[in-house]
Protein backbone atom coordinates (compact mmCIF):
# COMPACT_ATOMS: atom_id res chain seq x y z
CA UNK A 1 0.00 0.00 0.00
CA UNK A 2 2.90 2.56 0.77
CA UNK A 3 4.15 1.85 -2.17
CA UNK A 4 1.54 2.64 -4.68
CA UNK A 5 1.17 6.45 -2.52
CA UNK A 6 4.56 6.68 -3.30
CA UNK A 7 4.44 6.05 -6.74
CA UNK A 8 1.57 8.15 -7.27
CA UNK A 9 3.22 11.10 -5.91
CA UNK A 10 5.37 11.52 -9.49
CA UNK A 11 2.67 11.61 -11.52
CA UNK A 12 0.80 13.87 -9.80
CA UNK A 13 4.10 16.05 -9.65
CA UNK A 14 4.33 15.75 -13.48
CA UNK A 15 0.60 16.54 -14.14
CA UNK A 16 1.08 19.98 -11.67
CA UNK A 17 3.91 20.88 -13.92
CA UNK A 18 2.42 20.37 -17.33
CA UNK A 19 -0.54 22.40 -16.28
CA UNK A 20 1.74 25.12 -15.19
CA UNK A 21 4.14 24.56 -18.19
CA UNK A 22 0.44 25.06 -20.28
CA UNK A 23 -0.53 28.23 -18.19
CA UNK A 24 2.90 30.15 -18.90
CA UNK A 25 2.38 29.10 -23.07
CA UNK A 26 -0.62 30.82 -22.67
CA UNK A 27 -0.01 33.53 -21.20
CA UNK A 28 3.00 33.95 -22.98
CA UNK A 29 1.25 33.95 -26.00
CA UNK A 30 -1.34 36.48 -25.23
CA UNK A 31 1.42 38.78 -24.25
CA UNK A 32 2.91 38.69 -27.60
CA UNK A 33 -0.09 39.15 -29.29
CA UNK A 34 -1.01 42.17 -27.21
CA UNK A 35 2.70 43.11 -27.41
CA UNK A 36 2.29 43.01 -31.42
CA UNK A 37 -1.00 44.75 -31.51
CA UNK A 38 -0.07 47.90 -29.07
CA UNK A 39 3.22 48.22 -30.97
CA UNK A 40 1.40 48.06 -34.53
CA UNK A 41 -1.11 50.89 -33.06
CA UNK A 42 1.89 52.97 -31.96
CA UNK A 43 3.62 52.74 -34.78
CA UNK A 44 0.51 53.75 -37.12
CA UNK A 45 -0.07 56.54 -34.77
CA UNK A 46 3.33 57.59 -35.21
CA UNK A 47 3.21 57.62 -38.74
CA UNK A 48 0.01 59.36 -39.11
CA UNK A 49 1.49 61.93 -37.18
CA UNK A 50 4.48 61.89 -39.27
CA UNK A 51 2.44 62.34 -42.51
CA UNK A 52 0.22 65.00 -40.77
CA UNK A 53 3.22 67.20 -39.74
CA UNK A 54 4.70 67.06 -43.76
CA UNK A 55 0.93 67.70 -45.03
CA UNK A 56 0.58 71.35 -42.89
CA UNK A 57 1.89 74.30 -44.59
CA UNK A 58 3.46 77.15 -42.91
CA UNK A 59 1.39 80.05 -42.86
CA UNK A 60 -1.94 78.03 -43.58
CA UNK A 61 -1.99 75.48 -41.16
CA UNK A 62 0.53 75.92 -38.57
CA UNK A 63 1.95 79.42 -37.76
CA UNK A 64 5.30 80.59 -35.86
CA UNK A 65 4.59 83.86 -34.02
CA UNK A 66 6.69 85.17 -31.53
CA UNK A 67 5.66 84.93 -27.95
CA UNK A 68 6.59 87.59 -25.01
CA UNK A 69 7.57 85.42 -21.70
CA UNK A 70 6.11 86.84 -18.84
CA UNK A 71 7.18 84.36 -16.39
CA UNK A 72 9.75 81.38 -16.23
CA UNK A 73 9.10 78.37 -13.77
CA UNK A 74 11.01 75.06 -13.20
CA UNK A 75 8.51 72.23 -11.34
CA UNK A 76 10.83 69.70 -9.72
CA UNK A 77 9.48 66.50 -8.44
CA UNK A 78 11.24 62.93 -7.16
CA UNK A 79 10.25 59.66 -8.86
CA UNK A 80 12.87 58.23 -5.87
CA UNK A 81 15.53 59.72 -3.09
CA UNK A 82 18.37 59.41 -5.53
CA UNK A 83 16.25 61.20 -9.02
CA UNK A 84 14.71 64.65 -9.08
CA UNK A 85 13.66 65.26 -12.64
CA UNK A 86 12.99 68.91 -13.23
CA UNK A 87 10.42 70.34 -16.27
CA UNK A 88 10.65 74.20 -17.48
CA UNK A 89 8.37 76.55 -18.09
CA UNK A 90 8.16 79.67 -20.01
CA UNK A 91 4.18 81.33 -19.20
CA UNK A 92 2.53 83.81 -21.65
CA UNK A 93 -0.50 85.96 -21.57
CA UNK A 94 -2.16 86.42 -18.39
CA UNK A 95 -3.70 83.38 -18.12
CA UNK A 96 -1.59 80.91 -15.46
CA UNK A 97 -2.49 77.94 -17.63
CA UNK A 98 -0.91 79.11 -20.60
CA UNK A 99 2.49 77.91 -20.58
CA UNK A 100 4.87 76.19 -22.59
CA UNK A 101 7.48 73.15 -21.78
CA UNK A 102 11.05 74.04 -23.20
CA UNK A 103 14.25 72.44 -22.74
CA UNK A 104 17.18 73.32 -19.57
CA UNK A 105 19.26 74.89 -22.29
CA UNK A 106 16.80 77.14 -23.97
CA UNK A 107 15.22 77.91 -20.84
CA UNK A 108 18.60 79.64 -19.39
CA UNK A 109 18.93 81.74 -22.85
CA UNK A 110 15.37 83.71 -22.13
CA UNK A 111 14.74 86.16 -19.81
CA UNK A 112 11.28 87.38 -18.63
CA UNK A 113 9.85 89.99 -21.14
CA UNK A 114 11.97 88.25 -23.98
CA UNK A 115 9.85 87.34 -27.10
CA UNK A 116 10.41 83.57 -27.76
CA UNK A 117 9.86 82.21 -31.58
CA UNK A 118 6.48 79.59 -31.10
CA UNK A 119 4.24 76.86 -33.05
CA UNK A 120 0.40 77.41 -32.82
CA UNK A 121 -2.35 76.28 -34.92
CA UNK A 122 -5.01 79.03 -33.54
CA UNK A 123 -3.44 81.90 -31.97
CA UNK A 124 -4.04 81.22 -28.81
CA UNK A 125 -2.16 77.86 -27.45
CA UNK A 126 1.64 77.81 -28.11
CA UNK A 127 4.60 75.42 -27.69
CA UNK A 128 8.52 75.60 -27.81
CA UNK A 129 8.08 72.32 -30.83
CA UNK A 130 6.49 71.07 -33.89
CA UNK A 131 5.00 68.12 -31.27
CA UNK A 132 3.31 70.85 -29.51
CA UNK A 133 0.85 71.30 -32.09
CA UNK A 134 0.00 67.33 -32.54
CA UNK A 135 -3.50 66.98 -31.19
CA UNK A 136 -2.70 66.41 -27.46
CA UNK A 137 -5.04 63.77 -26.45
CA UNK A 138 -3.75 61.33 -29.78
CA UNK A 139 -0.39 62.59 -28.74
CA UNK A 140 -0.44 61.81 -25.19
CA UNK A 141 -2.24 58.05 -25.45
CA UNK A 142 0.30 57.22 -28.09
CA UNK A 143 2.78 58.01 -25.59
CA UNK A 144 0.82 55.85 -22.73
CA UNK A 145 0.52 53.16 -25.27
CA UNK A 146 4.28 53.31 -25.83
CA UNK A 147 5.00 52.89 -21.82
CA UNK A 148 2.39 49.58 -21.97
CA UNK A 149 3.96 48.08 -24.33
CA UNK A 150 7.41 48.11 -22.46
CA UNK A 151 5.60 46.50 -19.81
CA UNK A 152 3.84 43.75 -21.76
CA UNK A 153 7.67 43.44 -23.07
CA UNK A 154 8.78 42.95 -19.49
CA UNK A 155 6.19 40.88 -18.93
CA UNK A 156 6.85 38.55 -22.16
CA UNK A 157 10.08 38.27 -20.94
CA UNK A 158 9.23 37.40 -17.42
CA UNK A 159 6.64 34.60 -18.48
CA UNK A 160 9.60 33.25 -21.19
CA UNK A 161 12.18 32.91 -17.87
CA UNK A 162 9.17 31.40 -15.45
CA UNK A 163 8.47 28.85 -18.24
CA UNK A 164 12.29 28.01 -19.09
CA UNK A 165 12.71 27.42 -15.31
CA UNK A 166 9.89 25.37 -14.81
CA UNK A 167 11.05 23.31 -17.78
CA UNK A 168 14.60 22.94 -16.37
CA UNK A 169 13.42 21.65 -13.05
Amino acid sequence: MSHKLVRNQPEKEGRKKKRLNRIYLFCFIALTISFVTVWVSVSLTSAKFDDQMEDMVLGKDYFIEDVTIVKKKVDSYSSSELSTNENYFFYYGNDEQKKMQVPHDIYMQYLIGDKIPAYTVNHVYYGYNEESILPKEEFVQNELMKCFGVLLGVGIVTIAILYWLNRIT
